[in-house]
This record gives structure tokens, C-alpha cells and sequence, in this order.
């Protein structure tokens, strides 16, 4: 056996680094500038060997990191599981995973190759997936196979600190949230996931203000705009000079991210970087509704009145007007709206996976824009607009 991944809640590349030397204290351990990469290398007198350990977190690649622990999620929650509360923890386990370390080796993992790798598991507060059909704790025992097989009772559930006082805290009014979205989508005919946890309750969350998310909003209106226009075939001059009238309009030189700003100064952005900020508009339509420009946020299955949209802010004399003119939504109508969006965008991965159209019509893309727009709005992490992962 020769394939091992290690994942975990942490997110720390220094602890790992650290970690591996103190495992290895007679070895050389080389690490790469940004510590995604290290090289553990024994040599002797008439060999050498080495293995290495290629780490992605939550931080790292947001995006590729929230695609392999979605698919991850659904996988094991798929399965036929003969320990229903076990799988439950590790779906919850899984939700709260930021670091996967994939072991690079030619050795076989057995002796105490594999019990440095538990080792290294357990300081990271990890699971280790050995092989390739066994999801097993960091004492080497099997928490789940690809039957359904577990030879554990329980599992006990991680987290990061910054996760300890949000998303794995259940209460009441986030258990309440749960069963009316599960309510929706058995009204709607959408198959869902009921092990999927409970999410923040009303206690525990403080809505972005509405001064953030007019700027946002605006931020969000002016990048798609480009993105359209360029996608549009418009001229490159006439592009720039309509997004920068809009801009001094709003005052809004200082509202974008900094990848935002990037995009904004590309004379000929690439093609990916034009439909992805096309797709900005979803984002910015929810933005609307929360500020209460917007009456309701409809099922997800077809795309936003772009032209509609626009013009509830070509209709504001500029940022201050914009921001008079909203009308806060209630947290707990943000919340509702944040908690159904999760579970929309559960079916669509799962479908995705199983190359299977999403059920009800939905519309995955608009579903992953509304997502990431109600996580920016909920504090999802404390994470910023460029920084937003979402998880299923």
C-alpha cells in the first residue's frame, strides 16, 4: 500500500513543518518557500529514500479545497453506512476539514513509516484516509470503508478555534432553520441531505452592516458590468469609459478587492476571469434583496433580470443615495435564505458528481453566486469577499 492522504481541521502550514521535523529529527526535511511543499530525505551510505507531502488548505485553494471536501462530503454521505451516528460525526467531521496533506511515496506504508503518518494525524487533530477504501482515525482504527463498514462506536468531532463557536454549535432557532428548509426542498420535490448539521443559529451571527453591503453590492454591480461588456465584444475604450463613469458616480474607487482591482485594470482579460465576473450580477442580486431593493429571492432555477437589476442602482443618485434608500432585511430572513441556499447547493454538487442534472430545474451556477453572496453576508468564517469558501 502506497497511498495515504491526511486530512485535517488545522490550517497552520508552519505546524506541519514543525511537526514533520520533530518526527524526523535525523532526517533532512526541506521545505518550499510557501511550506505547501515538503520533502522528508533519508540518506545512507549506499542509499537514499525520501517522501514528500503536498498540503492544500482552506486558505490556500479556497476553491479547489471546497470542491474536493464537497465531493468528500457526499461521497461518504452516499454510502450505506452500519453505523448511522458515526457517519453523522464524520459528515460533520468533513464540513469542518481545512487542510488535506497527500503523502507523495514510492515505500509501502506499513511499520513505523505508518506510524509516523498516524503520528503526524494526531498532532493535526486528523483523519487519514489509507489506501484507497479506508477513512480511518488517528489511532489506525477504521471510522468508515467504502462499504459502509465501521469498527468504531464513535468519533469524536474537531474543529478549528475559529469554528468552535460557529457553525458546529447547534441551537435552537439554527435546529428550527434546518427543518424549514428540509421542509422547502420535500415541497419542491428536491432530494436532500439530512445529515448535513445544523448551521449558526440567530445568537451566533452579526449581519454585515448596511454600509458593507452597499459597497459590496456596488463593487459587485461594476465588475459584472465589465465582465458583460467585454463578453459583449464592446471595444476595450467604451468598456473603460462607461465602468469608470460609474465608478466616480459611486465614489466606489475603494470598494473592490484586491483581485477585483486586477480585473478591472486588465485591458483584455482573460476569458475565464469575463464569465466568471459576468456571474457577479447573482451575487449582487442579493446583495439588493438584503438591503430591501429586491422583494423576494426566488427559487434558484433561473438566472437574475440583469437589466432589472441594474437599474435599481442607475436609479440612485450615488452610494449615499443607495445606502438612504435600503431597507435592512431581518437577520433571521438573511439566515433563512443562507441556510435553504446551502442546502440547494448540497443537491447540485451531488448531482454534479453523479453527472446527473440538478432536480427541480435548478440552476447550479446561480445556486454557487446566491451561496457565496449569503455566506459573505452571514460572516461565514469572518472571511472576506475574495477569501469566501463554499462548503457543503
Amino acid at each position: 500500500m502506497k497511498n495515504c492522504a491526511i486530512y485535517s481541521p488545522q490550517m497552520d502550514l508552519d505546524r506541519v513543518a514543525g511537526i514533520v521535523k520533530d518526527l524526523y529529527p535525523k532526517h533532512k526535511v526541506e521545505v518550499s518557500e510557501k511550506g505547501a511543499r515538503i520533502a522528508v530525505i533519508s540518506r545512507k551510505w549506499f542509499r537514499s529514500s525520501r517522501f514528500g507531502l503536498n498540503i492544500m488548505t482552506s486558505q490556500t485553494q479556497p476553491g479547489e479545497f471546497a470542491v474536493m471536501k464537497n465531493g468528500m462530503g457526499n461521497y461518504f454521505a452516499g454510502l450505506p453506512a452500519e453505523n448511522a451516528a458515526v457517519q453523522e460525526k464524520l459528515l460533520i467531521q468533513i464540513s469542518a476539514l481545512n487542510m488535506v496533506i497527500g503523502v507523495e511515496t514510492d515505500q509501502e506504508i506499513t511499520g513505523p513509516f505508518r506510524e509516523a503518518l498516524l503520528e503526524l494525524a494526531d498532532r493535526l487533530n486528523g483523519i487519514v484516509f489509507m489506501g484507497t477504501r479506508e477513512l480511518l482515525d488517528s489511532r489506525g482504527r477504521l471510522i468508515m470503508d467504502l462499504d459502509g463498514r465501521s469498527e468504531v462506536d464513535d468519533l469524536v468531532v474537531t474543529a478549528h478555534a475559529s469554528l468552535l463557536d460557529g457553525d458546529l454549535v447547534v441551537t435552537e432557532s439554527g435546529r428550527r432553520r434546518k427543518e424549514r428548509s428540509e421542509r422547502i426542498l420535500e415541497e419542491q420535490g428536491v432530494r436532500y441531505n439530512a445529515h448535513l448539521p445544523v448551521r449558526a443559529g440567530d445568537e451566533e451571527v452579526t449581519i454585515r452592516s448596511v454600509e458593507e453591503i452597499a459597497k459590496r453590492a456596488i463593487a459587485l454591480c461594476i465588475t459584472a458590468l465589465k465582465g458583460e461588456c467585454h463578453g459583449a465584444g464592446e471595444s476595450p475604450k467604451d468598456t473603460r469609459s462607461l465602468v469608470n463613469r460609474v465608478i466616480r458616480q459611486n465614489g466606489a474607487e475603494d470598494f473592490f478587492t484586491p483581485k477585483e482591482g486586477e480585473f478591472l485594470k486588465a485591458e483584455a482579460p482573460e476569458h475565464g476571469d469575463i464569465a466568471a465576473y459576468s456571474w457577479g450580477y447573482e451575487a449582487y442580486t442579493v446583495l439588493l434583496w438584503a438591503l430591501g431593493y429586491v422583494d423576494a429571492l426566488e427559487t434558484p432555477d433561473r438566472i437574475c433580470d440583469v437589466p432589472e437589476m441594474v437599474s435599481l442602482l442607475q436609479e440612485q443618485e450615488n452610494y449615499k443615495g443607495f445606502v438612504k434608500g435600503a431597507r435592512m432585511r431581518a437577520k433571521s430572513e438573511i439566515l433563512d435564505a443562507a441556510d435553504l441556499i446551502y442546502r440547494y447547493n448540497w443537491v447540485c454538487v451531488d448531482s454534479r458528481l453523479k453527472g446527473e442534472q440538478a432536480p427541480g430545474g435548478l440552476d447550479a451556477g446561480v445556486v454557487y453566486e446566491r451561496h457565496r453572496a449569503l455566506n459573505w453576508l452571514i460572516r461565514y468564517r469572518e472571511q472576506e469577499w475574495d477569501e469566501v469558501t463554499i462548503d457543503t
